[in-house]
Protein backbone atom coordinates (compact mmCIF):
# COMPACT_ATOMS: atom_id res chain seq x y z
CA UNK A 1 0.00 0.00 0.00
CA UNK A 2 1.16 3.40 -0.47
CA UNK A 3 -0.21 6.73 0.99
CA UNK A 4 1.52 10.74 0.96
CA UNK A 5 1.71 11.97 4.38
CA UNK A 6 -0.64 14.92 4.46
CA UNK A 7 -0.27 16.93 7.55
CA UNK A 8 -2.40 19.16 6.12
CA UNK A 9 -5.34 16.59 7.18
CA UNK A 10 -3.64 14.85 10.16
CA UNK A 11 -6.14 13.67 11.85
CA UNK A 12 -7.28 11.77 8.55
CA UNK A 13 -3.44 10.36 8.77
CA UNK A 14 -3.99 9.36 12.13
CA UNK A 15 -6.62 6.96 11.56
CA UNK A 16 -5.11 5.60 8.66
CA UNK A 17 -2.30 4.75 10.66
CA UNK A 18 -4.84 3.34 13.67
CA UNK A 19 -6.25 1.36 10.98
CA UNK A 20 -2.81 -0.01 9.64
CA UNK A 21 -2.33 -1.12 13.27
CA UNK A 22 -5.44 -3.20 13.23
CA UNK A 23 -4.83 -5.15 10.19
CA UNK A 24 -1.33 -5.73 11.83
CA UNK A 25 -3.24 -6.91 14.96
CA UNK A 26 -5.42 -8.90 12.82
CA UNK A 27 -2.43 -10.71 11.15
CA UNK A 28 -2.74 -9.18 7.41
CA UNK A 29 0.57 -9.43 5.83
CA UNK A 30 1.65 -5.80 4.06
CA UNK A 31 3.84 -2.90 3.99
CA UNK A 32 2.12 0.78 3.56
CA UNK A 33 4.76 3.09 1.79
CA UNK A 34 4.24 6.34 2.86
CA UNK A 35 5.74 9.46 0.64
CA UNK A 36 6.66 12.32 3.14
CA UNK A 37 8.91 15.12 2.88
CA UNK A 38 11.99 15.93 5.32
CA UNK A 39 10.11 17.93 7.06
CA UNK A 40 7.56 15.73 8.32
CA UNK A 41 9.97 12.64 8.69
CA UNK A 42 10.15 13.36 12.56
CA UNK A 43 6.48 13.34 13.27
CA UNK A 44 6.24 10.71 10.98
CA UNK A 45 8.52 8.45 13.33
CA UNK A 46 7.14 9.23 15.94
CA UNK A 47 4.08 8.75 15.60
CA UNK A 48 5.54 4.87 14.04
CA UNK A 49 6.96 4.49 16.96
CA UNK A 50 3.49 5.64 19.01
CA UNK A 51 1.62 2.81 17.35
CA UNK A 52 4.06 0.24 16.70
CA UNK A 53 4.21 -0.07 12.67
CA UNK A 54 8.15 0.34 12.26
CA UNK A 55 8.36 -2.93 11.01
CA UNK A 56 5.28 -2.53 8.38
CA UNK A 57 5.11 0.85 7.68
CA UNK A 58 8.28 2.70 5.53
CA UNK A 59 8.63 6.13 4.64
CA UNK A 60 10.46 7.28 1.64
CA UNK A 61 10.78 10.75 0.01
CA UNK A 62 8.55 12.34 -2.11
CA UNK A 63 10.24 11.72 -5.64
CA UNK A 64 9.38 12.80 -8.84
CA UNK A 65 7.84 11.18 -11.20
CA UNK A 66 5.58 9.56 -8.17
CA UNK A 67 4.37 7.06 -10.16
CA UNK A 68 7.28 4.68 -9.61
CA UNK A 69 6.77 4.45 -6.06
CA UNK A 70 2.80 4.41 -6.51
CA UNK A 71 2.77 1.51 -9.10
CA UNK A 72 5.06 -0.52 -6.72
CA UNK A 73 1.87 -0.60 -4.38
CA UNK A 74 -1.46 -2.91 -4.84
CA UNK A 75 -3.56 -0.34 -3.04
CA UNK A 76 -3.01 3.78 -3.09
CA UNK A 77 -4.76 5.55 -0.02
CA UNK A 78 -5.94 9.28 -0.22
CA UNK A 79 -5.72 9.23 3.44
CA UNK A 80 -7.35 12.92 3.63
CA UNK A 81 -9.68 14.72 1.07
CA UNK A 82 -8.25 17.76 -0.71
CA UNK A 83 -9.44 20.87 -2.00
CA UNK A 84 -7.52 20.88 -5.16
CA UNK A 85 -6.84 18.62 -8.00
CA UNK A 86 -4.43 15.45 -6.64
CA UNK A 87 -2.40 14.24 -9.15
CA UNK A 88 -1.31 11.69 -7.11
CA UNK A 89 -4.52 10.15 -7.69
CA UNK A 90 -4.76 10.38 -11.35
CA UNK A 91 -1.14 8.63 -11.48
CA UNK A 92 -2.60 5.72 -9.31
CA UNK A 93 -5.18 4.94 -11.77
CA UNK A 94 -3.22 5.56 -14.65
CA UNK A 95 -0.71 2.62 -13.47
CA UNK A 96 -3.74 0.29 -12.95
CA UNK A 97 -3.43 0.64 -8.67
CA UNK A 98 -6.39 0.30 -7.14
CA UNK A 99 -7.62 3.81 -5.41
CA UNK A 100 -8.91 3.82 -1.45
CA UNK A 101 -9.81 7.64 -1.33
CA UNK A 102 -11.62 9.56 1.31
CA UNK A 103 -14.74 11.03 1.20
CA UNK A 104 -15.26 14.85 1.03
CA UNK A 105 -12.61 15.90 -1.49
CA UNK A 106 -12.64 17.93 -4.80
CA UNK A 107 -11.95 15.20 -7.24
CA UNK A 108 -14.36 13.88 -9.83
CA UNK A 109 -11.97 10.79 -9.87
CA UNK A 110 -13.12 8.76 -7.02
CA UNK A 111 -16.32 7.58 -7.16
CA UNK A 112 -17.58 5.19 -4.87
CA UNK A 113 -17.60 1.57 -5.94
CA UNK A 114 -16.72 2.73 -9.49
CA UNK A 115 -13.86 4.02 -9.65
CA UNK A 116 -12.58 3.74 -6.03
CA UNK A 117 -13.34 2.43 -2.49
CA UNK A 118 -14.51 4.92 -0.74
CA UNK A 119 -14.09 5.75 3.53
CA UNK A 120 -14.60 8.47 5.39
CA UNK A 121 -11.49 10.25 6.53
CA UNK A 122 -12.93 10.57 9.99
CA UNK A 123 -13.60 6.77 10.54
CA UNK A 124 -10.99 4.73 11.13
CA UNK A 125 -12.99 1.46 11.35
CA UNK A 126 -14.27 2.35 7.68
CA UNK A 127 -10.95 3.21 7.17
CA UNK A 128 -9.41 -0.68 8.16
CA UNK A 129 -13.08 -1.88 7.00
CA UNK A 130 -12.18 -0.42 3.13
CA UNK A 131 -8.29 -1.77 3.68
CA UNK A 132 -9.47 -5.12 4.32
CA UNK A 133 -12.13 -5.00 1.80
CA UNK A 134 -9.74 -4.66 -0.60
CA UNK A 135 -7.24 -6.52 0.30
CA UNK A 136 -9.39 -9.80 1.03
CA UNK A 137 -11.06 -9.49 -2.03
CA UNK A 138 -8.34 -9.08 -4.87
CA UNK A 139 -10.76 -10.04 -7.94
CA UNK A 140 -12.85 -6.43 -6.46
CA UNK A 141 -9.67 -4.51 -6.07
CA UNK A 142 -8.45 -5.15 -9.62
CA UNK A 143 -12.26 -4.72 -11.33
CA UNK A 144 -11.93 -1.54 -9.66
CA UNK A 145 -8.42 -0.58 -11.15
CA UNK A 146 -9.62 -1.53 -14.01
CA UNK A 147 -12.37 0.77 -14.04
CA UNK A 148 -10.63 3.48 -13.01
CA UNK A 149 -7.80 2.98 -15.74
CA UNK A 150 -11.41 2.99 -18.39
CA UNK A 151 -12.85 5.71 -16.60
CA UNK A 152 -9.76 8.05 -17.55
CA UNK A 153 -9.18 6.87 -20.63
CA UNK A 154 -12.98 8.08 -21.46
CA UNK A 155 -12.56 11.06 -19.51
CA UNK A 156 -8.99 12.65 -19.06
CA UNK A 157 -7.18 12.55 -22.14
CA UNK A 158 -5.42 15.37 -23.53
CA UNK A 159 -7.27 16.16 -26.45
CA UNK A 160 -10.75 16.26 -23.98
CA UNK A 161 -9.18 18.31 -21.59
CA UNK A 162 -7.92 20.88 -24.68
CA UNK A 163 -11.74 20.70 -25.69
CA UNK A 164 -12.61 21.54 -21.96
CA UNK A 165 -10.56 24.25 -21.49
CA UNK A 166 -11.60 25.74 -25.07
CA UNK A 167 -15.31 25.94 -24.28
CA UNK A 168 -14.36 27.51 -20.78
CA UNK A 169 -12.73 29.98 -23.14
CA UNK A 170 -15.81 30.37 -25.64
CA UNK A 171 -18.41 30.45 -22.58
CA UNK A 172 -15.95 33.32 -21.29
CA UNK A 173 -16.11 35.02 -24.42
CA UNK A 174 -20.09 35.24 -25.04
CA UNK A 175 -20.76 36.20 -21.61
CA UNK A 176 -21.40 40.18 -21.47
CA UNK A 177 -18.89 42.47 -20.06
CA UNK A 178 -20.40 44.57 -17.38
CA UNK A 179 -20.07 47.58 -16.50
CA UNK A 180 -16.97 48.87 -15.40
CA UNK A 181 -15.20 46.05 -16.94
CA UNK A 182 -14.20 47.57 -20.34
Amino acid sequence: MVTVCPWDDAAGFVNLLRAAKRLLLDEYDFMLVVMSGESEEKQLRKLLVEFELSQAVVSVPRLSPFGAVISGGDIFIQPGPKKTFDPMLLEAMRVGTVLAGCKGGVDDLVIEGQTAAVFDPKDELGIYKTLKDLLDKPDYARQLAKNAQEYLKKNHTVSSMISATLAVYRQAQMLPLSIGDS
